[in-house]
């Protein structure tokens, strides 16, 4: 006996051994809370897929037998979870895109209802053969309705494919060029596979450019992390220090060197109040005000650590407290009109500053002045604020 799908199935089942060495690699370090678990739910979805296709594959070599209704279930199944993989893809790069904007329920709410009704119809197909069906050899058929299940995953893929590249057009920073570029490239490859795999049914090239693209992904964002803040997208500590070491040395009087502490006052409590992905979106609101004065002030701008940031200001012509006022004015701005909505609060910031008007090589004694200072200035305003 001939098993020409054997092989397909063993290369799935590694597929799913290989992802989950990713999956057991993955927390909170390479973005928010809500980033991961969409790419933990692509994950869960691409093993659904997997298991089912194994399933189909050992039935299309005679190895297994299932009734008919659960060869339909079982295909209704695998169909269903690719739908949801191109779902939640759909969700983490719209977050990766758009990571400042509140997320509305009605928004929501639009966005679920074509994998809500792709997903009805798949359970009703299992009964109905609308979408698909088990012919008189036992072997899966698409129905010509099925067009309708292509139309969904196409949905879920081109908005942020399209997205991204207006993305690339729009932004001057090189680092999010690649990264916006990477998740608009990351679609062909699965555009391909499905193509190709109705020329060669017997290779499951679908499911190993799914994996080529998860494992490109999760590289990509470890790489995007030795220099760049997983959540905020902004330079993360080790690039500060970089920087600050290749700058200070050339401080003078004539082209001082300013760095800013930035404190979020009271940010516990907002992880407290509304939950840490309410917390991780208050942070990736800050950071967007953050780039918005480094574009006004043509500063450097990264996240310490925390709800904690620094803003550098490099031969910079404006007075440190104009430029921390103009960022008091930049934060009360993005959020005017939204404490009304579904957030209740207003981000307030405490600042320090240290000035370096002639060359040094410590830039931990500056940022230690810096932060003296906005240590005095955040219990001021808790003694205010109380």
């Amino acid at each position: 006996m001939t098993f020409s799908y054997l092989s397909y199935a063993v290369t799935e089942l590694f597929c799913i051994i290989y992802t989950a060495t990713i999956l057991f690699r993955m927390n909170n370090s390479i973005g928010s809370e809500y980033e991961v678990r969409e790419l933990r739910y692509m994950i869960f979805s691409y093993w659904a897929m997997l298991v089912t296709d194994i399933i189909w594959a050992l039935t299309e070599d005679h190895i297994l037998h299932p009734s008919s209704l659960v060869n339909a279930s079982v295909n209704g199944i695998c169909v269903a979870a690719v739908s949801f993989g191109c779902y939640f893809w759909h969700c983490f790069v719209e977050e990766r895109l758009h990571p400042s904007e509140a997320k509305g329920r009605f928004r929501e709410f639009l966005v679920r209802i074509p994998i809500t009704a792709i997903v009805v119809l798949d359970i009703i197909s299992v009964f109905t053969g609308w979408l698909f069906y088990i012919d008189a050899d036992g072997r899966f058929r698409n129905a010509d309705l099925f067009t309708i299940q292509s139309v969904v995953n196409y949905f879920y893929l081109l908005i942020p494919t399209i997205g991204s590249v207006l993305r690339v057009i729009r932004t001057k920073s090189k680092l999010q060029k690649t990264e916006f570029g990477t998740y608009a490239a990351y679609m062909v490859a699965p555009l391909i596979a499905g193509l190709c795999e109705d020329v060669i049914p017997t290779v499951p090239i679908l499911a190993l450019n799914i994996f080529m693209v998860l494992h490109l992904l999760f590289i990509t964002i470890q790489d995007m992390q030795i220099f760049q803040d997983a959540l905020t997208g902004l330079n993360n500590r080790r690039r500060l220090n970089q920087f600050l070491e290749e700058r200070l040395p050339k401080a003078s009087a004539e082209s001082p060197v300013c760095l800013f502490m930035l404190d979020i006052n009271r940010f516990k409590s907002i992880n407290d109040v509304f939950g840490h992905v309410e917390g991780d979106s208050a942070l990736k609101t800050f950071s967007g005000v953050m780039k918005k004065a480094a574009g006004r002030y043509n500063a450097f701008i990264a996240r310490y650590g925390g709800d904690e940031f620094c803003l550098v200001t490099s031969g910079s012509t404006d007075r440190p407290e104009d430029i921390e006022r103009g960022f008091r004015e930049l934060l009360q701005n993005e959020q005017a009109g939204k404490s009304d909505g579904p957030r209740q609060y207003l981000l307030t910031v405490s600042m320090g500053y240290a000035v370096s008007d002639r060359p040094e090589n410590n830039a931990d004694a500056v940022i230690s002045r810096a932060d003296r200072m906005l240590y005095e200035n955040k219990r001021k305003w808790h003694t205010e604020n109380t």
